[in-house]
């Protein structure tokens, strides 16, 4: 399975993606975003959420930085940050700005949605799962994979919490089995952080860290992935 972002084939190098908000997009020097293959803007992590305001901070991210872009809109359920009662509407104006959306599986009425004006546009569409209190059993993963595909995303994402190495090393190993349907896995936490490296030597298409902050418990930094891939000779 071939998945193209702008010129990265996945799966060819580890990728690695950098969340901003929208201060981030107007502070951060363009140095600071160097390690980082694809930005994230995370949309619930805004100040403000007017879709005029929305769309000028992702125009200014698309001139600016000159790198592809994942669009997300975090629900609160999943680690977002605000509550947002018309997702719906701010991916409209996004995905035409966009490389990639990024919605949760479990919201199928917006995922749907959103599929359809992915493929209008040609924008590679994710359909992330997030558990911050553990990682689930295979069978659970198994299908949140099968529903991901059912409901015609290009990538499925697991993002699970960590509370043992063996969690650690049971997605891992469920990577390797799927690294051929286009997945992204990670798991979170202080156990989960190897996954940040790991992961994607064993088939994740995208691993993320923070570039002024983690988004997400047990991220490194954009900086400190380079170094270590480069390191492993992965870069």
């Amino acid at each position: 399975m071939e998945i193209h972002i702008c010129n990265f084939k996945l799966g060819e190098k580890p990728l690695i993606a950098g969340a901003l908000n929208d201060t981030d997009v107007l502070t951060v020097t363009k140095d600071s975003l160097n390690p980082a293959d694809i930005i994230e803007l995370r949309i619930d992590m805004f100040e403000k959420l007017s879709i005029n305001h929305i769309e000028n901070i992702f125009k200014t991210a698309k001139e600016n930085f000159k790198k592809p872009i994942i669009a997300t809109v975090r629900d609160v359920k999943e680690g977002g940050q605000k509550e947002i009662s018309d997702k719906l509407s701010i991916y409209m104006a996004v995905i035409p700005l966009s490389n990639v959306v990024d919605v949760e599986i479990n919201s199928e009425d917006t995922l749907t949605e959103v599929k359809k004006l992915c493929d209008i546009h040609k924008t590679i569409l994710i359909g992330s799962y997030h558990n911050f209190e553990l990682t689930p059993e295979d069978d659970f993963l198994e299908n949140i994979v099968s529903k991901g595909k059912s409901l015609g995303v290009d990538i499925v994402k697991i993002a699970a919490m960590a509370n043992s190495r063996e969690d650690f090393i049971r997605l891992l190993i469920f990577t390797l089995k799927h690294k051929d349907e286009g997945l992204i896995t990670m798991s979170m936490g202080d156990k989960g952080l190897p996954s940040r490296v790991f992961n994607p030597i064993f088939g994740s298409l995208i691993t993320y860290g923070y570039i002024n902050h983690p988004s997400a418990p047990g991220q490194l930094s954009v900086s400190e992935l380079i170094y270590i891939f480069r390191r492993l000779k992965m870069r």
